[in-house]
């Protein structure tokens, strides 16, 4: 989650928002900033709808569950497949359909990345039957999973966060620790107040037990640990999974491998051996 960096020998505007881009969360830049600055963030175009792609187990009919993917700030709509998140559902013998969401930055500069999920991709699944819809997020896409959930509270059925993105202030994790924990240090803030960082926290320490069933999977040495460690203790002891490994696919697809298998998440969804 590191902001974009520039060459020393950019215009003088670039290394002006480079600078302004160090101490704001890139979540709460806005394209605002640019014309401000004059220099183009050099993001991604976010079209209407957002780009998607889907796999079904049927040619003829749809399952009952839909596994929606979204993608970290880095890498591309095809690394779900490529890195074998989809395959291993199917060794798993899950019967879900899948769908990947190119939710890149460009849509979270914009703040539109949640009201594009929802409306291009939650909602008409729901319209098409599907009863169970799993949300999956790999680090940014962690935080968007719960973005999505704070916005438009029951729009899925299952979160799974594989190495969120929870923020990276220390100062901000010393103020929740010495408060007592995200209860305690959230209790009558303003929700929208502060960047994303404080923002979800205040989400977290007021609103977690509405949560739908979340599962938290992590590696050891994961940079984003600290926010890692501090939800792990909020959430039920059984939905918590961390291995030694970083903020990485390899990490991140022997998780997945795991939760594929957790009929917790996936309880209905088995085929017949």
């Amino acid at each position: 989650m590191n902001s974009p960096t520039h060459p020393s020998s950019a215009p003088r505007t670039c290394r002006w928002r480079t600078w302004l881009q160090a101490r704001i969360p890139p979540l709460v830049l806005s394209a605002a900033v640019a014309a401000l600055t004059g220099c183009s963030l050099f993001l991604p175009a976010t079209p209407t709808p957002i780009p998607t792609r889907a796999t079904r187990i049927s040619a003829t009919d749809r399952t009952g569950t839909l596994v929606v993917f979204l993608r970290g700030r880095g890498g591309s709509i095809e690394d779900f497949e490529k890195e074998g998140m989809l395959a291993a559902l199917r060794e798993a013998g899950v019967r879900a359909d899948t769908v990947v969401v190119d939710a890149h930055l460009g849509y979270y500069f914009k703040r539109t990345a949640i009201e594009r999920l929802r409306a291009d991709v939650l909602q008409p699944a729901r319209q098409q039957g599907y009863r169970r819809i799993v949300l999956v997020g790999v680090s940014l896409g962690g935080l968007g999973a719960l973005l999505c959930e704070r916005d438009h509270p029951g729009s899925v059925d299952a979160l799974v966060l594989l190495g969120p993105y929870l923020g990276s202030k220390a100062r901000l994790f010393d103020k929740i620790d010495q408060a007592g924990g995200p209860a305690a240090w959230s209790a009558g803030r303003d929700p929208r107040a502060g960047g994303v960082e404080e923002q979800i926290w205040i989400f977290l320490g007021t609103r977690l037990a509405a949560l739908p069933p979340t599962w938290l999977l992590t590696g050891r040495s994961d940079p984003y640990a600290r926010g890692h460690r501090l939800l792990g203790g909020m959430l039920p002891a059984a939905r918590v999974a961390t291995i030694a490994g970083g903020h990485d696919w390899a990490t991140w697809r022997a998780l997945w491998r795991e939760a594929c298998a957790d009929p917790e998440l996936f309880p209905h969804e088995r085929t017949t051996p």
